[in-house]
């Protein structure tokens, strides 16, 4: 899953791209208008728990790649969204805001003050202003073609949807209408989450980012971080990060919070495949059919399908083994209509 990570000049969202990734991109200003691109491999103690069983040759964890797209830094404006990076940031799976609410006078916020409620508003109206330049050119297109199909029709509806200050995300779309956007890649209609980058004299507050009402406001869901203080953690070594966060009553790491809220944003859920080569986690979205998680690992497994055989991997631990899963009972058959649940351990049957 590809993540974008956008928001306005010194709002710290590099800091917090290296927090979550353990990258070491340059901080307060970007030397190049290319994006910094890292992965966060997630971390999920599962993996480990069948590893043990398995005794595999190697294990792959679920990862998320990060964007941090290079701000809009032209003097005099106020914008947060580089024309150029639009581009990239189409193709990413969700939008992660990071929105500054820390006060310092030696790094200016665009605007002159810092308002994370403000900040949230301009850049959301930014999506959708971009969605709908798209939007009238491709209208104007069409009508000019005399097309007038369900293209034109669902684009109307989208363009008088955004006309009423709401993003493409809250508009209510049949299979067909969301087929006839999909290839548009709306930046106001992907997941977004808010990340409120606050400092170390609000740690311990409440809502040290001052989101909360922004947040319920919009619909969205938001995460707060001291974004300068987590790029340090990860910096230490890892026996050491838990310690300091103790210390500083940072509570759960940056990342699992996260990745949690990421996930929940998403509707992503993680299935394993297991073996004597490797022990595999892998991502899909709640509401997936076996035969399309099939897919996921491999084309001829979902062209082949016969049945799944699937065991959750907490009763799969506790057994100790595969085979005594089965004796037990908790290793059932399931055919391509099975909805994967988070946690399963599926072996696919297949023959082509």
């Amino acid at each position: 899953m590809e993540v974008g990570i956008i928001g306005f000049a010194r709002s710290g969202k590099t800091t917090i791209f290296n927090a979550l990734t353990g990258a070491h991109a340059q901080v307060g200003t970007f030397g190049s208008r290319d994006a910094n691109v890292a992965v966060l491999r997630v971390p999920d103690e599962r993996v480990e728990k069948l590893a043990a069983i398995f005794k595999p040759k190697k294990t792959v964890h679920a990862e998320f790649r990060f964007v941090d797209a290079a701000p809009n830094e032209a003097d005099g404006e106020r914008k947060a969204l580089d024309p150029d990076a639009l581009g990239v940031l189409r193709q990413a799976d969700a939008l992660v805001h990071v929105v500054r609410a820390f006060e310092d006078q030696d790094v200016m916020h665009p605007h002159g003050t810092v308002d994370p409620a403000r900040d949230c508003r301009d850049l959301e109206e930014e999506l959708r202003l971009a969605d709908l330049i798209v939007i009238e050119k491709r209208l104007e297109r069409l009508e000019k073609e005399h097309n007038l199909g369900a293209e034109h029709q669902v684009l109307v509806r989208a363009r008088e949807h955004i006309e009423s200050g709401a993003p493409l995300r809250t508009m209510e779309l049949t299979g067909q209408e969301a087929k006839e956007l999909s290839g548009f890649c709306f930046l106001s209609q992907k997941p977004l989450l808010l990340v409120g980058n606050y400092g170390e004299k609000t740690i311990g507050d409440e809502d040290p980012a001052h989101l909360s009402a922004c947040a319920i406001e919009q619909g969205l869901p938001v995460v707060a971080l001291c974004g300068e203080m987590e790029m340090e953690i990860v910096q230490l070594a890892e026996e050491e990060r838990q310690t300091f966060r103790d210390e500083w009553g940072l509570g759960e790491g940056s990342r699992m919070e996260f990745v949690h809220a990421a996930h929940d944003l998403l509707g992503l859920i993680i299935f394993f495949t297991c073996g004597d080569a490797e022990v595999h986690a892998r991502t899909i979205p709640d509401g997936t059919k076996a035969v399309e998680a099939a897919a996921c690992v491999h084309s001829d497994m979902a062209r082949g399908f016969i049945r799944a055989e699937v065991v959750g991997c907490g009763d799969l631990v506790a057994a100790g083994s595969m085979a005594k899963a089965k004796e037990g009972g908790h290793v059932h058959l399931e055919g391509k209509e099975y909805l994967v649940q988070d946690g399963d351990v599926i072996l696919f049957r297949f023959n082509v």
